[in-house]
C-alpha cells in the first residue's frame, strides 16, 4: 500500500511540475490534479500489464515501439477520465503537432520525471 501511495504522490508532483513549465498541460484545480495523479497511477499500475500482454506479438515485431502507443494510450484514458485534467496540441518550432504526438511528447516528459523521481527517493 505504501508502494501505490509513493507512486500517486510522484504521479500527482510529476504532473503539477510539467503543467508549471509547459502550457500545453494544465489541470484545473488541485482536486483535478489528485485525481489525474490516482487515475495516470490506476491505469499504468493495473491496464499496462494487460496491454504489455495483450499486444506482446506486435511488440516483439517492432522492437519495443509499441509500448510508446500503450503509453499514449494510457495518457490518453486518464485525460478522457479526469474532466480538466488537458493536454493540448503543441507547437514546436512552428510545426504544430497533433493530438497524438503531443500525448507522445507528454508521456516522455512524464516518464523523464517520473524516472528522475525514482532516482531521487
Amino acid at each position: 500500500m505504501a508502494k501505490f501511495i509513493k507512486a500517486v504522490l510522484v504521479s500527482i508532483l510529476t504532473i503539477a511540475i510539467l503543467a508549471w513549465f509547459f502550457p500545453n498541460i494544465s489541470y484545473a484545480s488541485s482536486v483535478t490534479l489528485i485525481a489525474a495523479g490516482l487515475v495516470l497511477t490506476l491505469l499504468d499500475k493495473l491496464l499496462r500489464p494487460i496491454l504489455k500482454i495483450l499486444f506482446l506479438p506486435i511488440n516483439i515485431v517492432t522492437l519495443g515501439f509499441f509500448s510508446l502507443v500503450i503509453n499514449v494510450f494510457i495518457l490518453y484514458l486518464a485525460t478522457y477520465f479526469v474532466p480538466g485534467f488537458v493536454i493540448n496540441n503543441v507547437v514546436i518550432f512552428g510545426l504544430h503537432l497533433n493530438q497524438f504526438f503531443s500525448l507522445l511528447l507528454a508521456s516522455a516528459l512524464i516518464g523523464f520525471v517520473q524516472g528522475a523521481f525514482a532516482l531521487i527517493l
